[in-house]
């Protein structure tokens, strides 16, 4: 037996760290190792769209911490403690749904992009390339549009 990999601790169940906090840790050290990798790589995602204008921060955010919930319950909890960031991603991870505002600044953002790229950045010979960045655009149009939309300061 490898004794740098323990294959009974690694198979040990982590046990569910409460139903409140949406966290129920990975079963395996390689599943929370790969859930918390995922979770890093989308918190530093995230942080970039703190200082990159039009990089989205929130939706990295959302995503670390649905990954940190297989992983890490410090994390998760530290993402969720966040005064800026926090209120919003437990809201969605609790609800689903995204404000007004965000949903019309997402929108705003967003099809100026994908236009730019449908007219000026992608070649017109790339059909492909074009229709991928369409169908990629609609399907997250049809995302945002479907998720509730709730009102900061009211229930």
């Amino acid at each position: 037996m490898n004794p740098a990999f323990d294959h009974q601790a690694a198979s040990t169940p982590r046990r569910d760290s409460g139903g409140a906090s949406g966290v129920r840790l990975s079963d395996t050290r390689l599943a929370r190792f790969m859930w918390g990798t995922l979770g890093s790589v989308s918190l530093a995602f995230g942080l970039i769209g703190v200082v990159v204008p039009g990089w989205p921060t929130t939706i990295f955010l959302i995503i670390a911490a649905a990954c940190y919930a297989r992983s890490s319950q410090r994390m998760y909890d530290r993402i969720l403690a966040n005064p800026v960031f926090g209120p919003h991603v437990q809201r969605f991870r609790e609800t689903g749904g995204m404000p007004l505002r965000a949903k019309v600044l997402a929108l705003a953002v967003m099809w100026p992009f994908v236009l730019l790229s449908l007219g000026i950045a992608i070649p017109w010979s790339m059909h492909w390339a074009q229709a991928l960045v369409l169908t990629l655009a609609l399907v997250g149009t049809g995302y945002i549009l479907s998720r509730p939309t709730y009102h900061i300061g009211r229930q």
